[in-house]
């Protein structure tokens, strides 16, 4: 196993992981510098080349994304397309879970829930 880094979920992050997004600045040094990209399509672009990951999640579905300069969260996407929201409200995730991220190599991520009183499956 890689290394790895986890966010609790307390009961008042439910409703923001689902509805909203995941803040990644507890485990932002998790990630490369280069993967953090522009706030928005207006903004001006970093002074290096933005290069995103790869996230691979217990779900069965991988998505490719950055991280979104000052909101510290991954690239948005509509719920429906494969991304952390789609995860976030099809994993069940409850109070007292776990999200874990797994360093798989320098790009690529292994995302899974971890229930409350559960470990890592399989």
């Amino acid at each position: 196993m890689g290394e790895t880094r986890r966010i609790p979920v307390r009961p008042e992050d439910v409703w923001t992981f689902t509805q909203r997004n995941l803040s990644l600045w507890d485990i932002l040094d998790f990630f490369p510098p280069d993967a953090i990209g522009p706030r928005g399509p207006k903004d001006a672009p970093p002074p290096y080349e933005v290069k995103p990951v790869t996230i691979e999640t217990d779900l069965g579905f991988s998505f490719e994304t950055d991280i979104q300069y000052g909101t510290w969260m991954f690239r948005p996407r509509a719920p429906t397309q494969p991304g952390m929201m789609k995860w976030c409200r099809e994993s069940g995730l409850e109070a007292g879970d776990v999200l874990v991220f797994e360093k798989l190599d320098e790009r690529r991520y292994r995302l899974w829930l971890e229930k409350a009183g559960a470990s890592r499956p399989g």
